[in-house]
Parts: C-alpha cells; structure tokens; sequence
C-alpha cells in the first residue's frame, strides 16, 4: 500500500519548490511517496521544476484549477481526494524540510500512539526574512519549547494534559500548520477542511482536540519557513490570521511582545541597533491594534 501522499499547493513557486523538492529526494528513508501538486494556474517555471524530480516519486500527479477557484480549504479537500496514500502530507511551496529521517519519525509517530489523525512540526525562519518577521516565526514556535523543556514530543489530546486546556492556551493545543503537516487520509475523507480564505488547519486542528482524536506536536519534523511581507502585505495577512483567531475560532490572543523584546535585548548588537529594531516593533504592535479596532467596530468587512 502506498503510504505517503505529498500535497503541495503551486503558484508560481518556481524560484522555490525545487529547493523542497530536491530536500525530499535526499531523505534518508525509502517510503513510498507519490506527489500531487495542485496548482492554480501558474506563469512561470513551475511545472517544468516539478517534472525534473518526478523520478523522486513513484507516481506524480498536476491538477489544474483557476487561479480564482483556489481555496486554502476546498482546494486542499480536491488533493486529498486525488491522492492515493494512507497518510497525506500538506506542504508549502516555499518550504524546505531540515530532517532527513522525517518520513521516518511521522510514520513512528502516528503508530505509536492512541488515534492519531495528524503530526506537525515547529517552524525555523529563513535569515532572508525581514527581523520582524523572523522574529514572529521565532516566538510563535518558542511557546512550545517552554512547555516541553526537554521533551521533543507533545501528544495533544483530551487525556494527556500536559497543560491545561483553558483559554489562555487554546492556540497551543488548536495548533496546526499545513505549511508542512501530515493526515491520516481517512479522517480526512470525513472530516473536509472548511471552506475558509485562511486558517484551515487549526480550524482542523480544533475538531480534533474537541472529537477526543489526537494529533502529535513533534520538534524533530521541524522545517524552515517564513515570508517576506512588506508593511501592506503584512496588514492584509495580519488581518485575516486576527479574524480567524477572534471570530472562527473565538480564542483569547496571548501576545509575544515580551518574547521579542527579549530577544531584542539580548541580542549582540550596539544600544542603537536595539533601539531601531524596538521601535519597528512598535510600528508592527501598532499596526495590530489598528487591525484589533478594525474587526472589533466592522466585524464583517473584507
């Protein structure tokens, strides 16, 4: 039986997705992968990047959709029931796996454990990205490292409280990312992401901590990825991760400002240096509580 179905959602990710591609086809293990890319109508040298490692998979399969037609939800629900494999990992076109033996460790994981349905990793930034943004990236993933301490793994379900759910730490046990995270197919089959322009995966990620399942938290399927938004694009992405946490998801921000001006400080540069990057902070904050105001006085605006 095929075990792994990649999924990789394209458009115009050509300058990107060999990096990905070529990291899989250096993994250590000898898994059975078949690879579906889904791609919305790219212009570029997508596709042709994708056809050079198609020897890397046992079969590949491009399906074409309009760009106008992609959907975070309903375009990943077309992939899943395209693939063949037991298990269907989700990944980025932009992003790049750090652990050979990831195949390895995901499959370990969904079978050493109670009702398992999906397996993720934290995140690293790419040093390419701006400060603020690596910065996010950085501080987000660190909330879990806190938890664990020496741990590398977090079986998140109903009987392994490890911390308590409450609503300062929904985020941590709704967490998860279809940058890079693994299914198991057949709860997908019944379980279809919603139809939703961002947040998906931890809207996934609710119902599965709430249906008593299981998914795994685990440090070694890390992988680096971050972007690089300037201010406007920052704002509308900004805008649709806050709608998602406060109205679909109804959760209790936590913010990581501490996080961050303690890396700020800590840091081995010159008081000046510091300064400027605190006060791009605070422009970042600013934007936020603009952003807060915004859905707060017109809940329904796009």
């Amino acid at each position: 039986m095929l075990l792994f179905s990649i999924v990789i959602p394209t458009y115009n990710g050509g300058k990107t997705i060999g990096r990905l591609l070529k990291t899989i086809s250096l993994l250590s293990d000898n898994y059975t992968k078949e690879l579906v890319v889904i791609d919305s109508g790219s212009n570029d040298n997508t596709l042709k990047v994708v056809n050079k490692y198609r020897a890397t998979f046992i079969r590949t399969k491009i399906i074409h959709i309009d760009k106008s037609d992609f959907n975070h939800g309903i375009t990943r629900n077309l992939a899943v029931k395209q693939a063949t494999g037991k298990y269907i990992c989700f990944l980025s076109q932009d992003a790049c796996l750090l652990n050979r033996k990831m195949f390895s460790i995901l499959l370990n994981d969904f079978q050493s454990y109670k009702k398992v349905v999906a397996v993720f990793g934290p995140h690293l930034p790419y040093e390419s990205s701006s400060f603020i943004q690596q910065l996010e990236v950085t501080c987000r993933w660190e909330r879990f490292q806190r938890i664990l301490k020496d741990q590398k793994i977090w079986v998140q379900n109903l009987e392994n409280n490890l911390i308590p759910l409450t609503k300062n730490t929904e985020t941590l046990w709704y967490a998860l990312s279809n940058t890079a995270a693994c299914y198991l197919k057949s709860f997908l089959l019944e379980n279809p992401f919603p139809k939703t322009k961002y947040g998906e995966d931890m809207l996934i990620g609710k119902k599965i901590i709430q249906k008593g399942l299981t998914k795994i938290y685990d440090e070694r399927c890390a992988i680096k990825h971050s972007h690089k938004y300037n201010l406007t694009e920052y704002y509308y992405r900004e805008r649709e991760d806050l709608r998602l946490r406060f109205t679909n998801l109804r959760l209790k921000e936590v913010p990581q400002i501490l996080c961050k001006l303690k890396r700020i400080l800590t840091m081995r540069i010159n008081i000046y240096k510091k300064a400027i990057h605190i006060l791009e902070l605070m422009v970042y904050y600013f934007l936020k509580l603009l952003i807060v105001l915004e859905l707060k006085l017109f809940p329904n605006s796009r």
